[in-house]
């Protein structure tokens, strides 16, 4: 089993398993998808956490007010009102933003919201890279599935919330969430070593005959020339390093200083040295 690690940063990377003879093309697609579905997958578990520990996102208008009393004469606060939704929850916080209400569920209700939150977190962490754990489609549609139960046991039908709340955006937009980090299969193209991986030709083109392979590749918009290499040391192995020399350049610097006074130990650096052989005590030594 071939495993390549997909590796945008040192946070935005996952394992994908395949073998050999899997076609580019194949390699580029699953990649795609689950790179997708990972970012999706992110930014839900990131907007949920939100509602779950503020409340619902207000509406435009009333953004940056917690007294709509004081401005209920401005127009555009009218139509903020209008559109704010029905309170619902048992609980009431603060944010400090003033984006947000602050109308929590009740604390059984939120506490069970979190705790998929941070299971999600845990299927798509870079961490699962290190423990050689691949991720695959299947992982990342399961998890979507339980988030989305999760939103619509705790608000049914999207009860409560406005239609510019971001998890229910994420949740009702499919795969129509493109920006830099999303890709689209057929204008992408997949990097091995600083070397295009060709389409029509298969992975074993590129990695030899051996099945345990492990390999870090990039994707990039078909046509946007290759991606950064990767350095040759990690963040970590530059860290000690420098921390290595450091040590020896300091070493340097007092071995230096002690050839620079160690003339002062010598006999000929006594002042006192003339005098003391003059006297016949030259070579008195002191028990």
């Amino acid at each position: 089993m071939v495993r390549l690690i997909y590796k945008k940063s040192d946070e935005n990377q996952f394992m994908y398993a395949t073998t050999l003879p899997t076609p580019i093309d194949l390699v580029i697609k699953e990649l795609v998808t689950i790179n997708n579905l990972r970012i999706k997958l992110d930014r839900l578990c990131v907007a949920m956490e939100e509602l779950a520990n503020k409340g619902p996102l207000k509406p435009e208008e009333l953004h940056g007010l917690s007294n709509y009393e004081e401005a209920k004469d401005d127009s555009s606060v009218q139509l903020g009102l209008k559109k704010l939704p029905q309170k619902i929850g048992t609980r009431v916080v603060e944010d400090k933003n003033k984006v947000r209400t602050g109308w929590l569920l009740d604390e059984d209700t939120t506490k069970k919201m979190l705790q998929h939150i941070t299971e999600a977190k845990a299927v798509i962490h870079k961490d699962q890279v290190a423990k050689k754990i691949p991720l695959t489609e299947k992982m990342l549609l399961e998890q979507l599935d339980i988030l989305k139960g999760v939103m619509m046991i705790s608000y049914p039908g999207y009860h409560g919330l406005g239609e510019w709340e971001p998890a229910r955006i994420i949740l009702e937009a499919g795969e129509a969430l493109g920006d830099g980090d999303m890709y689209e299969a057929e204008k992408t193209t997949l990097w091995y070593a600083g070397k295009e991986m060709a389409r029509g030709r298969v992975l074993g083109d590129y990695l030899g005959k051996n099945e345990k392979t492990t390999v870090i590749v990039k994707l990039t918009q078909t046509g946007a020339g290759a991606p950064p290499r990767e350095p040759v040391i990690d963040k970590e192995t530059h860290r000690q390093m420098l921390a290595y020399y450091y040590k020896k350049q300091e070493e340097a610097k007092k071995a230096e200083q002690d050839i620079d006074d160690g003339y002062l130990e010598s006999p000929w650096a006594n002042p006192k040295g003339l005098k003391n052989d003059l006297n016949g005590v030259g070579d008195v030594k002191w028990k």
